[in-house]
């Protein structure tokens, strides 16, 4: 979360009366430091300096005069001098707890959190019943991460003071860190009805807002808290996140750039400035940016992340690879961080099977290291109707929701009744058209991993499929947690989870034959035919003629990703090029940008291709990006990270896809859709395979001609056969579910389901 200035510790304004640490003062003295303190509280520092100054000169030991010196100096942002003075006050009068919070603030303001940490610990075991002081610790934990620890502190503030309302949105802050936006929302509203004033609630709330995905109301209550307090820095700079948010990426950047020129020391500014000119397409910018954030704080693990998505942008892998793995090392507990680090690796060809399949298992450990559940209460009997529950924030205009949606349309709704779980705020008509489809709808966004599963336990799901793996929106962190009997990875990742609380995954036996290693902590799932079903884009425009009848020369063409065209990948295209002289290449990716497209042409120029042979394109002519097949004879496969809807919208236009067999499931994906088109024989396993294959169809254009018209058909009858999947799907839903019957019921632990219930009956007057 952008910290709001109301996530730091907050000191009680001192008024003229309040208690002095320094009692021997005459009349003169404290009607200086009386003046002084006003001034203080007026925002006029430096005449407020002055006067302490003056009342030094005349009483060196005044320990009152060296504090609030201190004070006034931090508020000025003088923070070592500022710990000189109060350090000065402490040798005075000793570790009076109000002087010791006021300390801690100044450390933490020096970026030395465990100082401040262990100064303000004493200050709680002095004055254990001091509401203020508990909340302070407490933000001092959040502020490193120590998310439960924080809350229990918050938690005991609200027990001594339940109208702290510093506790309370202290807490609520706490909660947004741990993904409990909806809880966290539910007390800012509480504070904004004491109070609607309250622009730090309202800062934060605007945040909680953003979250939710609720950009339009984040975008209101961000614009009034920066008209009526200008000088709010944390909200700026959430206002400019959410335009980015809301597409509006030129209002978004200048508001950045404004931050930046006003701000030049604050990290975060450059960090997100970095991040909306990646957006925007600059990405040398976008580097310049993030690295000026890291110079100042080097130990972001976030701003770290961001560099490496800006390296992935920029086809630098292997140092977008060492920005993930230097992120994990920074803060462990970054799951999605190491996931993207998962994802780079699958796409890496110089990483091994073994080392890839060691990673995913250390992210299990580290990451899926909860007690799951000892015991389900679920029915043992074998042939009653299930609940299945299916988890992803891609039920939108998603390649996964066009596998997902046959799933849904032609189950067999007496033995199946299923629950959609949405990480999304975020809704579509592909979205409305799924909701309509299902039995049950859920939205995870916006509660913690405890609470999804506690949502999933409640609603007795026998059989719980996670969609996504490591991809973007994944909740594997709650999937440990273990709240269905049966957990099944599918269709969004094509490797293991590394997960143990994951026990099946779907696969085909061209993918992961028998008798081979599997490299999965989940036990496959071999679905004969394949492991998904292929519905056809609504969108397809009709097939046009073969365009080597009209060239004179054959055409090869990817619609990959520019992600997925590893060094591999262009050692596999330069031999189909040099097998076929007079083949030209068309590659398109709308994300292709100028950096990208030369680098695929260097590459292959440098492995003996003529540069007149290759055309790279980042848009697209006609209605539908699909009509670029009009200019495509056959299409290219990509390694090790292998075509999965590319190849079969190819063949979905007519065009033949020549599958690489790799040495895993990733680098197999197109090899088991040609296999169970039917074409086995469109399958190679070595570079010299793939261009003698490639030259066999390329020299045979009868044959490419009545390819062309016939693969739609073909396709439809084969891996499009939509009913015949959720068939065998289906069944194996059975087979399992029958295995979990047969197996020894567990016995002992309890769930945590009655952990959850405890957190959920936390509340603001507690």
């Amino acid at each position: 979360m952008a910290r709001s200035k109301t996530n730091k510790p907050q000191r009680r304004r001192r008024r003229p009366h309040e208690t002095r640490l320094n009692h021997a003062t005459n009349g003169s003295l404290t009607t200086k430091i009386e003046t002084a303190l006003e001034l203080q509280k007026a925002g006029q520092l430096e005449p407020a300096k002055q006067i302490y100054c003056e009342v030094l000169a005349e009483a060196p030991d005044h320990s009152d005069a060296w504090h609030f010196l201190g004070m006034t100096l931090y508020s000025a942002g003088a923070y070592s001098s500022s710990l000189e003075c109060l350090q000065k006050a402490q040798s005075l009068i000793g570790d009076h707890p109000e002087l010791l919070g006021n300390m801690s603030l100044v450390y933490h303001a020096l970026g030395k959190d465990r100082q401040a940490l262990e100064i303000l610990g004493r200050v709680v075991q002095a004055d254990p019943k001091n509401a203020n002081t508990r909340s302070n610790y407490g933000v001092f934990l959040l502020e490193l991460g120590e998310l439960d620890q924080a809350e229990e502190q918050f938690q005991i503030a609200l027990r001594i003071d339940a109208a702290s309302e510093h506790a309370a949105m202290n807490l609520a802050n706490c909660w947004v860190k741990q993904n409990r936006l909806h809880d966290a929302e539910q007390i800012y509203q509480n504070l904004l009805q004491r109070n609607s004033n309250n622009l730090d609630v309202l800062g934060n709330l605007g945040e909680c807002y953003r979250r939710q995905c609720k950009w339009e109301e984040s975008l209101m209550i961000l614009e009034r808290v920066v008209r009526e307090r200008p000088g709010d820095i944390v909200s700026k700079m959430t206002l400019a996140r959410t335009l980015v948010n809301l597409g509006r990426l030129s209002e978004a950047a200048e508001r950045f750039e404004a931050l930046v020129a006003e701000y030049p020391d604050y990290a975060k500014a450059h960090h997100y400035l970095g991040t909306v000119l990646q957006s925007q397409g600059d990405l040398q910018r976008a580097e310049q940016e993030i690295r000026r954030a890291l110079k100042i704080a080097p130990d972001d693990a976030h701003a770290r992340c961001s560099l490496g998505f800006v390296f992935i942008e920029s086809d630098r892998r292997q140092d977008a690879a060492e920005c993930f793995k230097h992120a994990v090392e920074q803060d462990p507990r970054m799951s999605g961080a190491h996931g993207c680090l998962l994802y780079l690796m699958s796409g890496d060809p110089t990483i091994s099977p073994q080392q890839l399949f060691e990673e995913h298992v250390r992210w299990g450990e580290i990451h899926g290291n909860v007690q799951p559940i000892a015991k389900h209460r679920n029915d043992r009997d074998p042939y009653r109707r299930l609940r299945i529950g299916y988890a992803s924030a891609d039920f939108r205009e998603h390649a996964v929701s066009a596998f997902f949606e046959p799933i849904l349309r032609l189950r067999d709704r007496t033995n199946f009744e299923i629950y959609c779980y949405f990480e999304s705020g975020v809704e579509d008509h592909v979205t409305a058209q799924l909701k309509e489809w299902s039995d049950h709808w859920r939205i995870t966004l916006g509660y913690s991993d405890e609470q999804v599963a506690k949502r999933i336990i409640d609603d007795q799901i026998d059989i719980l499929v996670d969609l996504a793996g490591h991809t973007s929106g994944n909740r594997l962190t709650a999937l440990a947690y273990k709240p269905s009997p049966v957990q099944i990875s599918w269709l969004g990742y094509p490797n293991t989870t590394g997960l143990k609380a994951i026990d099946y995954c779907l696969t085909c036996d061209v993918q992961n034959p028998v008798g081979e290693p599997t490299l999965h902590t989940e036990q496959l799932i071999r679905i004969p035919g394949g492991s998904f079903c292929f519905t056809p884009p609504k969108n397809a425009p009709e097939i046009t003629s073969l365009p080597a009848q009209r060239n004179g020369y054959v055409t090869f063409g990817s619609l990959h990703r520019p992600f997925k065209i590893s060094s591999q990948t262009h050692d596999l295209w330069a031999a189909a090029l040099k097998a076929c002289p007079d083949a030209r290449l068309l590659a398109f990716n709308t994300r292709f940008n100028k950096e990208l497209k030369s680098e695929l042409i260097n590459a292959l120029v440098q492995r003996g291709i003529d540069a007149d042979r290759i055309e790279v394109r980042n848009t697209f002519r006609g209605e539908s990006y699909l009509e670029t097949y009009s200019e495509i004879d056959i299409g290219l496969d990509a390694t090790p990270w292998a075509g999965g809807t590319t190849t079969m919208e190819a063949l979905w236009m007519g065009i033949p896809v020549i599958g690489f067999y790799g040495n895993n499931r990733p680098s197999r994906g197109t090899a088991g859709i040609v296999h169970h088109l039917g074409k086995p024989e469109w399958i190679a396993k070595s570079p010299s395979d793939y261009a003698t294959l490639i030259a066999d169809l390329a020299n045979d254009l009868p044959q490419l001609s009545r390819l062309r018209k016939t693969l739609r058909e073909t396709t439809r009858r084969t891996i499009a056969d939509e009913q015949r999947f959720v068939t065998e799907l289906e069944k194996s839903y059975r087979e399992v579910w029958q295995r979990w019957c047969k197996e020894q019921p567990v016995t002992g632990v309890t769930s945590i389901g009655q952990a959850v219930q405890l957190q959920g009956q936390t509340s603001l007057t507690q």
